[in-house]
């Protein structure tokens, strides 16, 4: 059985509430699905994303081809 639980915003879920799941629920799985039409990012992950971005755009050299990584590990292992 499943069970839903429905709140405008994540400011609506107060600890107590959880606390109400957590005993109701105990030992079984719980999960929570975030509804919204854009997918969240972390603000690290962003910034992350720009670094490499500028780091490629300055220094190609750097880009790998996944295809030419993927043959060279082959082959490493054919070695061992």
């Amino acid at each position: 059985m499943d069970t839903s639980f429905h709140f405008a915003s994540a400011q609506e879920i107060t600890p107590a509430i959880l606390d109400l799941i957590r005993q109701a629920y105990q030992e079984k799985p719980v999960s929570i699905y975030i509804q919204g039409n854009e997918p969240f990012v972390p603000q690290w992950q962003i910034q992350e994303v720009r670094r490499r971005d500028v780091m490629m755009n300055n220094s190609p050299k750097y880009l790998l081809d996944c295809d030419m990584v993927m043959n060279e590990l082959e082959q490493e292992l054919e070695v061992v």
